[in-house]
């Protein structure tokens, strides 16, 4: 089970939306602790909210989506009402127009090919690296800090290593002012400036990780093997969650052809 900060990071839904579906009867805890009053979550729930998140991203109301939820076995329904939508964004003004893209996308107009790999246990080593870490308006910029640290290497001639990290702060999954930290590894250290600092990485000596392959709309699917890896193996989250760039942008053009690690330090529960 997690607590729901912990399965906020999990889901990379914020602890108030999952309040709030609770509140409207979409998403109960799978648990509440008697003691504490903790809501706890399972990894179980994980394809549920996503189910609840593709919807409410393609416009559809609370009450919308109780009722699409119910006729999950009746693809003509599903079908219609997805038809009903798409006719309603595609008439709506340019800012419907991801609304449209959602729902085409969720009726099998575009289908995204991931491959995610079984999860496991393993030690990280320590790594030297050259660091950038900002509070960003939300997730979808972390870009920015990509152009920027690799900017500052090119200008200073600092060698980059193969890979990279991904590491988000948060306690919780936040839809604005995210904490993000990028890290690159290097051969040897240089001069801290500004928010570029060279640091090592700490070892970490049992983490669960998972290996997906595709691109970074593939994280949900991840994340939902890597939920139910540590709740198998009895285990709960004790660190920040981070992703490693096996294979990146950089490195080629074709999303497909992405592939990242999702690592988290661990412990007995």
């Amino acid at each position: 089970m997690f607590k729901i900060g912990e399965f906020s990071k999990l889901v990379r839904v914020s602890p108030r939306m999952l309040r709030y579906y609770e509140q409207n009867g979409l998403l109960e805890p799978a648990e509440v602790d008697r003691f504490t009053g903790y809501r706890l979550y399972s990894s179980l729930q994980m394809p549920l909210l996503s189910r609840i998140t593709q919807l409410r991203d393609m416009g559809f109301g609370v009450e919308e989506i109780k009722g699409l939820l119910l006729m999950q076995g009746d693809r003509a329904a599903m079908r219609d009402a997805l038809s009903r939508k798409y006719a309603e964004v595609q008439a709506a003004i340019a800012l419907e127009q991801a609304k449209l893209a959602n729902i085409a996308a969720f009726s099998g107009q575009l289908q995204e090919v991931n491959m995610v790999f079984p999860a496991g246990l393993k030690s990280l080593p320590a790594e030297k690296v050259l660091s950038l870490r900002e509070i960003i308006p939300s997730c979808e910029r972390e870009f920015d800090l990509w152009d920027k640290l690799r900017a500052f290497a090119v200008k200073r001639n600092i060698e980059l290593l193969p890979g990279g990290y991904s590491i988000y702060h948060d306690e919780d999954y936040k839809e604005t002012d995210t904490d993000i930290e990028i890290a690159v590894p290097v051969a040897s250290f240089g001069k801290n400036e500004g928010s570029f600092v060279f640091k090592e990485l700490p070892a970490v000596d049992q983490a669960a990780t998972v290996v997906f392959r595709g691109s970074y709309e593939g994280y949900a699917d991840a994340f939902t093997a890597l939920a139910q890896f540590i709740e198998d193996k009895g285990l709960e989250m004790a660190g920040v969650i981070r992703g490693k760039a096996i294979v990146a942008p950089v490195n080629t053009a074709n999303p497909d052809e992405y592939e990242t690690e999702l690592q988290v330090a661990v412990k007995k529960a």
